[in-house]
C-alpha cells in the first residue's frame, strides 16, 4: 500500500505541475522555463535513451551470472556476441519510458517540498524521498518489462510467466537504488563543482554515485533476478535471499557484481550527462 501511495501520489504531483505549467504559459506572453514536470519528462527520456546503448550487454551478463543461466553453450563466436543483445529492443523502450518517471517524481516531490518549506534544514531528506517517490513510481511501471528482459536473457519462455511477477522486489530494488543515488548525488555536489569541468562532473556524479548507490542494493537486484527467471517457487525478496545464502553463501548475493556496476557506471555516466545539457537548455 506504501509503495502504491507512492506512486499515485507522485502522479498527482505531476499532474498539478503540468497544469500549472500549461496556465502559466497562457497567462504571460513571453517565453518561461519549463516546470519540474517537462524538465523531468525530457530529461529522463534523454537519460533512458543513452543508459540503454551503452549498458545492454553489461546488463545481459549480469543477469546471466545471477541466475547461472547458460542459454549459449555450444554457439558459435558471433551467435555468442549477438546473444548479448537479447531483449534490447524492450530493454531500450523500458529505459526511455521507465527512466523518465523517476525524473518527474523526483523533480515534482522535491519541487513541492522546497515550496512548501517541508525539511528545509535537510537537503539530503529531500533528494531521498523524491528518489523514493519516482522509483517507486517506476517500479510499478516497469515490472512486466523487467520480466520480459529478464526471461529472453537466461533463454526461457516469459509467455507462461505472471507478467507482474517480482512487482514488490522491482519497487523495492528502485525505491532504495533511487533515493541512495540522489542523497549521493546532493552530497557529493561541492565537491564536484568545485573541482571538476560540468561534463566530467556530471559523468562522475551520474557513474561514481550510481556504482555506490548499486552496491549497497546489490542484493535486491539479485533476488528481484531469481524472482522474475523463476528460479524457484519462493516469490518473496528474504526468501530469495535465504535460497541464495543456503546454495552459495554471501558471494551468491553478489553475482555477476562487476559487470553489473560496469553496466551502472556507463549507462548513468553517460546518461547524467545527456540529462544535465538537456536540463540546462530547458532552463535557458
Amino acid at each position: 500500500m506504501l509503495l502504491l501511495r507512492l506512486f499515485l501520489g507522485g502522479l498527482l504531483l505531476a499532474y498539478v505541475y503540468g497544469v500549472k505549467s500549461v496556465v502559466g504559459a497562457a497567462a504571460v506572453a513571453q517565453p518561461q522555463p519549463l516546470e519540474p514536470f517537462f524538465r523531468g519528462l525530457v530529461g529522463g527520456a534523454a537519460f533512458g535513451l543513452t543508459a540503454a546503448l551503452v549498458s545492454h550487454p553489461f546488463d545481459t551478463i549480469k543477469c546471466r551470472m545471477q541466475t547461472h543461466a547458460r542459454p549459449d553453450r555450444g554457439a558459435g563466436p558471433l551467435a555468442r556476441v549477438r546473444s548479448f543483445y537479447r531483449g534490447v529492443g524492450p530493454a531500450t523502450l523500458a529505459s526511455i519510458c521507465f527512466r523518465t518517471v523517476p525524473f518527474v517524481g523526483y523533480e515534482a516531490t522535491t519541487s513541492l517540498l522546497r515550496e512548501r518549506h517541508v525539511l528545509d534544514g535537510t537537503p539530503l531528506a529531500v533528494a531521498f524521498l523524491g528518489g523514493v517517490a519516482g522509483g517507486a513510481m517506476r517500479g510499478l511501471l516497469e515490472t512486466p518489462a523487467e520480466l520480459v528482459k529478464t526471461r529472453l536473457q537466461v533463454g526461457t519462455s516469459w509467455r507462461a510467466a505472471p507478467l507482474l511477477r517480482g512487482l514488490y522486489s522491482t519497487c523495492l530494488r528502485n525505491g532504495c537504488a533511487i533515493g541512495l543515488y540522489w542523497v549521493l548525488f546532493e552530497a557529493t555536489k561541492p565537491a564536484r563543482e568545485a573541482f571538476l569541468p560540468p561534463v566530467a562532473g556530471s559523468f562522475a556524479a551520474g557513474g561514481g554515485c550510481s556504482v555506490l548507490a548499486w552496491a549497497a542494493i546489490y542484493p535486491l537486484d539479485t533476488a528481484k533476478s531469481c524472482i522474475q527467471a523463476g528460479n524457484s517457487t519462493q516469490a518473496g525478496v528474504a526468501q530469495q535471499l535465504a535460497r541464495i545464502y543456503r546454495i552459495s553463501g554471501i558471494r551468491g548475493w553478489y553475482a555477476g557484481l562487476g559487470p553489473g556496476l560496469l553496466r551502472a557506471f556507463l549507462a548513468n555516466g553517460g546518461g547524467m550527462v545527456m540529462y544535465d545539457l538537456v536540463q540546462a537548455k530547458l532552463r535557458e
